[in-house]
């Protein structure tokens, strides 16, 4: 979907929902997530955008900040490193709106995901540029 087709679909309800158009298909992250964190986030925008889908990251919805959102459907992405049964309920809470089609969850411990490489690169990167 290109810029002009997705803003006369939802371009109403990112109004509603405080969506500014400023930061689109960009990559944000919080200075205190961690490396396994980042990296499904990103992949998640990789995948995203791949489809041709339109996203934001650190949107506020409501009162809280949702790791992402796919604009052209309005479904919200949350990692967490290990979403037990309370998480997921102040998730549920958190970006319950009428506007927001779903909230997709994605636990990395149930993943089983092996971002070893990853911090082993990291752990090198270090050693000649200081702490990541």
């Amino acid at each position: 979907m290109n810029w002009e087709q997705l803003l006369r679909k939802n371009g109403k309800k990112f109004e509603i929902l405080g969506i500014a158009l400023r930061g689109i298909d960009a990559i944000k992250f919080r200075p205190k997530e961690t490396l396994s964190h980042r990296l499904a986030k990103f992949i998640v925008c990789y995948l995203l955008a791949k489809e041709h889908h339109h996203f934001k990251t650190e949107q506020p919805i409501n009162e809280a900040v949702c790791d992402v959102i796919d604009l052209d459907t309005l479904i919200v992405y949350e990692i967490e490193s290990y979403a037990h049964s309370t998480t997921i309920k102040k998730k549920l809470d958190d970006f319950r709106h009428p506007l927001i089609e779903d909230l997709i969850i994605l636990d990395l411990r149930k993943m089983n995901l092996d971002w070893e490489p990853f911090y082993g690169l990291r752990d090198r990167i270090s050693k000649y540029c200081g702490p990541i």
